[in-house]
């Protein structure tokens, strides 16, 4: 599991999965200079001796593309930073870390160069042990640009989309050292990675625990170490696994054990639960997050614990005024609390692998996460060109190794809106998800297609949903016939709407925008096949793409892009609460409430819920979906101010009552 790069010079980069052994923060202030005409490799920008002291100052994690010194610059960029450093004690090992650089990256230490990565959203790293100094100098070249060979990019020339279309992608090169830079000190045999997977027994209520683990020498001798786990809040015991390793060697070991039915406790979006395993190989000792949940499809519905589940969701453009495709965790933990809050809880988030920081959040908030990496529109030329292919599998690989231990993370998309009735494209579908299952094959895959609703997909055969679990379809109109068309086809799977929705500039108010919501829903309703619908999208972003507004946005959003709510905001967060509310019986001071849970979308079991009325708590009983109760209530002034909450305190649905 060494270095999946595109090119490798000098020292290849170990790819990094998650590890929080971050012994020295390089974050803060660095020097910057862009290179429009890329002269810095052949005027030694690289070179320790080289001045860069006189250039601008910039704080890293640093997107430049946002900073109004260099705004919407496209290019190479350079980033400069000194820093000290102890020697490494004993026979430790010191990596450099890169969390994320959009999109090409170029790293020399000390006047070496390290080796090279593309690919802008997920993690790599260096062994720099032996060129550490007590000052070092570190340079990083970044390169945002896009052509037809990157992933992200342009489209090759094809009959069925313009000149201008096929040039750009539809969210913004937002370049630079975008995430989280650090030095990571391990000892020369370490943990590379870990990989958990608890699976629930569902008739005996135990678990079975698998614990994975990536070991590797970097040092000059054989060692022979022993690897063991523990679970914190568990009696499982594991059986230590002995390993022997050669200089430079990598292997793995397995652990298994069963946490007893008493120890479990099963993670769902209504009830996040998580554990922590720490796993040691000899001096090294990682601790690592992980829930135990079974997600499957049975037929055409989706089960999480072996109960169905249909959810809303939505889809989140990377993208703030002033960050850019930088997270910052306030913004972060704002977002995720609308999404949580708005019944968005089953969303193919993003067409790029999110941060970590994202997911943490979604473990322990409970939302569930369909990853996507990558192909945007890639042409058939592209998707049969080796090349981009490997490239795509790299990325996918980079994704899917740090994220697979995320409980959030329940299914891999391959793509979003490629020519998925051509030969390339279903050859892609089947190709990538026998690489997607060599890797993990404890998720769910699908992709996003635009094309399998449409008339002239006559059979199964004939589109690539065929090799996929379940049914992901971006539908822009006359939803009932899309959805009955696709279940014609697919009388089997479930099906997903990945994208719906309509701009605030397509329609003369945002009433038509509330009366388009309604009337896509009402088709949802009459589709007991629907596990699930993602708005497009919850926010407006910045884009060049065709037929983006004049102020440089795409409106698609439920909220603006400071995340001020539009109407539609609150009319979703109604139409996606798994339940319903009415006032049956008003009499005098007091009246009756009936609460039911809904039984056609969404529609899953509601357990620890609450009903405030008036300011008054009122826990709700376990209700499963057509199941109903109800309240007896003081009015205050004939009113019944109402919200209803899910477990964690999130407020899913206001209203009045009278």
């Amino acid at each position: 599991m060494t270095g999946r790069l595109i090119c490798l010079l000098v020292f290849a980069p170990f790819l990094l999965f998650g590890q929080r052994r971050l012994d020295h923060s390089l974050n803060s202030e660095w020097r910057f200079a862009a290179d429009p005409i890329k002269v810095g490799e052949q005027e030694k920008w690289q070179d320790t001796t080289f001045p860069s002291g006189n250039f601008d100052k910039v704080t890293v994690p640093h997107c430049f593309s946002t900073d109004p010194r260099y705004f919407f610059y496209t290019g190479a960029a350079w980033y400069f930073k000194q820093f000290e450093a102890a020697a490494p004690v004993a026979n430790d090992h010191v990596f450099l870390r890169f969390d994320a650089v959009f999109y090409r990256s170029k790293v020399w230490l000390n006047g070496v160069l390290l080796g090279t990565h593309e690919g802008g959203y997920t993690p790599f790293e260096f062994d720099i042990t032996t060129l550490l100094k007590n000052r070092n100098t570190l340079v990083v070249q970044a390169d945002n640009s896009w052509d037809t060979t990157t992933i992200p990019g342009a489209k090759t020339t094809v009959p069925y989309s313009g000149a201008n279309h096929r040039q750009f992608y539809p969210w913004i090169n937002y370049g630079g050292i975008t995430r989280k830079v650090s030095l990571v000190t391990r000892p020369a045999t370490f943990i590379s990675n870990t990989k958990i997977l608890a699976t629930p027994d569902l008739v005996k209520d135990n678990a079975a625990i698998r614990i994975k683990a990536f070991v590797r020498n970097n040092g000059t001798a054989p060692v022979t170490e022993k690897v063991n786990a523990v679970v914190a809040r568990s009696t499982v015991r594991f059986k230590p696994q002995e390993i022997k390793l050669g200089p430079g060697a990598e292997a793995t070991v397995e652990l298994t054990g069963v946490i007893p039915a008493h120890e479990v406790a099963l993670w769902h979006p209504d009830a996040p639960n998580l554990y922590t395993a720490t796993i040691s190989c000899g001096r090294d000792t990682i601790q690592k997050k992980f829930g135990i949940r079974k997600v499957e499809v049975s037929g055409t519905r989706l089960l999480v614990n072996g109960e169905p589940i249909k959810m809303g969701g939505c889809n989140r453009p990377l993208d703030y005024p002033g960050y850019g495709s930088l997270d910052p965790q306030a913004v972060l933990e704002k977002d995720l609390s609308m999404i949580k809050s708005g019944g968005m809880e089953l969303s193919r988030i993003s067409h790029y692998p999110v941060s970590e920081e994202l997911l943490d959040w979604a473990d322990e908030h409970g939302l569930m996460i369909i990853e996507e990496a990558g192909n945007w529109q890639m042409t058939p030329k592209q998707m049969n060109d080796t090349m981009m292919r490997r490239k795509f599998q790299s990325q996918l690989a980079e994704m899917m190794e740090r994220d697979w231990n995320h409980p959030s993370v329940i299914a891999y998309s391959v793509g979003n809106e490629f020519q998925s009735h051509t030969d390339a494209g279903k050859a892609w579908v089947r190709d990538m998800s026998a690489f997607v299952k060599s890797l993990d094959n404890s998720r769910l895959i699908t992709f996003a297609s635009m094309l399998v609703f449409q008339d002239f997909i006559k059979k199964p055969e004939d589109e690539a949903s065929q090799y996929v679990d379940f049914v992901s379809a971006n539908i822009y109109g006359n939803h009932l016939h899309a959805l009955q068309h696709v279940h014609s086809l697919y009388p089997d799977k479930p099906i997903y709407v990945s994208e719906f929705g309509i701009r605030t500039d397509a329609v003369k108010s945002e009433d038509d925008r509330v009366a388009y919501l309604r009337k896509a829903m009402q088709a949802f309703r009459q589709c007991d096949y629907l596990v699930g619908a993602s708005v497009w999208t919850f926010n407006d972003y910045f884009s060049r793409f065709p037929g983006t507004n004049p102020n440089g946005y795409r409106p698609w959003g439920l909220v603006e892009p400071d995340r001020s709510p539009r109407d539609m905001y609150k009319v979703w967060q109604e139409e996606f609460a798994p339940a319903t509310i009415e006032l049956t019986r008003k009499d005098g001071g007091r009246a009756s409430i009936r609460i039911t849970a809904r039984n056609d979308f969404p529609a899953y079991t509601l357990k620890g819920y609450t009903l405030k009325c008036n300011g008054v708590d009122h826990q709700l009983r376990t209700l499963r979906p057509g199941e109903s109760m109800e309240l007896d209530i003081a009015l205050a002034g004939g009113l019944a101010d109402i919200a209803l909450l899910k477990p964690g305190g999130f407020t899913i649905m206001q209203k009045t009552l009278k």
